[in-house]
């Protein structure tokens, strides 16, 4: 009981000391950087963008990823696909960018999402999450 107890600690010890170590135990170094949290424009959401200037996309600046957050990396689609209407990387103290209304069709939707990097790992977290909406513009 005492080698197995033993034998968890070292283990542990390992994984804390070397985060890579983690990546090989069935995870990878991605999933261990926190997802962004968004907060407008609303999921599943009909915009009317008659004569706006266009929209500002905005998110959470937290959770930061273990290493620090390194920066931003915004991507606008058409659609569900890969589609890219806009695809920019951003600052690590940037939590919105804005899109003029050129950018969108009437009567179309679109998805969005939001990936950090962690400054130590210098990979970016799994953007599982993504947002859509459908432009109105008349």
């Amino acid at each position: 009981m005492l080698t197995k107890n033993i034998t968890l600690i070292m283990v542990s010890l390992f994984l804390l000391t070397f985060p890579g170590a983690y990546a090989h135990a069935g995870n990878s170094e991605r999933d261990m950087v926190p997802k962004v949290e968004y907060l407008s424009p609303d999921d599943e959401t009909t915009i009317d963008l008659t004569g706006e200037p266009g929209i500002t996309f905005r998110w959470k600046s937290t959770p930061i990823p273990g290493g620090g957050r390194d920066a931003y990396r915004f991507k606008l689609i058409r659609g569900f696909k890969y589609d890219f209407i806009v695809s920019q990387e951003l600052g690590q103290g940037v939590f919105s960018i804005d899109v003029p209304a050129d950018k969108f069709e009437d009567g179309t939707t679109y998805s969005w999402y939001v990936e950090q990097r962690d400054a130590s790992l210098m990979v970016w977290n799994r953007h599982d999450i993504v947002w859509s909406f459908k432009i109105i513009k008349k």
